[in-house]
């Protein structure tokens, strides 16, 4: 008598062509997803942007009303360790409470703009200019000739804070910030350097008029 064969499953194995159909269907399908999960990221930090410097826009108010109606000065560094710290958030923000505070060179107010790690959100406004540390003069922040309407690059800068009609503005560099429109002379007050939609490039703007009414871009 014959021993009985052993019993085998009712399943079989993949193919070598299944498996490597299976992978490229779901390389495909990644492919189309990947976009869509970026595109969401990138929303969702826009978001976070525009919350943080409406509460930047606040502290500003704040401390405004705390000192007569002054902002703080402005502050440009050109040491090696500190040059890409350009137009960092004041310190005296953090100092005073109005912000966190830190302990991190350039970032002494702790709020860091989600698309440009290590770095605080910028920030400008017509008058008193420190450069690495140090009184320099007036800031100079250009805004376009026909303001309120901002849709230009015909502009002049003002240094002189009873002259211009924006009192301040913090921004982002968006997600793109060494673009050409996130580093432009006319960032932030034009809206030709705005970040507009998804995958695009260009700055995130929060601002302040002469009378202390807040506006910023979509």
């Amino acid at each position: 008598m014959k021993p009985r064969a052993a019993a085998t499953g009712s399943g079989r194995a993949f193919t070598l062509i299944e498996l490597l159909v299976s992978v490229a269907i779901i390389a495909i399908l990644a492919s189309l997803l990947l976009p869509a999960i970026s595109r969401a990221k990138e929303k969702a930090k826009v978001a976070k942007v525009h919350a943080e410097l409406y509460g930047i826009g606040v502290a500003l108010h704040m401390y405004a009303d705390d000192h007569a109606g002054r902002v703080p000065p402005v502050r440009e560094n050109c040491n090696t360790d500190l040059r890409e710290h350009w137009c960092q958030l004041p310190p005296e923000l953090a100092e005073g409470r109005y912000l966190p505070r830190s302990d991190a060179g350039g970032r002494e107010a702790n709020l860091e703009d989600p698309f440009d790690p290590a770095h605080t959100y910028k920030y400008a406004a017509p008058g008193p200019l420190l450069l690495n540390g140090e009184p320099a003069g007036d800031y100079a922040l250009w805004v376009p000739t026909n303001f309120p309407e901002l849709k230009s690059d015909f502009g002049r800068f003002y240094s002189k804070p009873a002259d211009s009609p924006v009192r301040w503005a913090v921004w982002s560099l968006g997600p793109r910030p060494r673009s050409a429109r996130s580093q432009s002379a006319h960032a932030p007050m034009s809206e030709l350097t705005w970040y507009r939609r998804t995958g695009d490039d260009g700055v995130i703007v929060r601002y302040a008029n002469r009378d202390g009414l807040q506006f910023k871009s979509p």
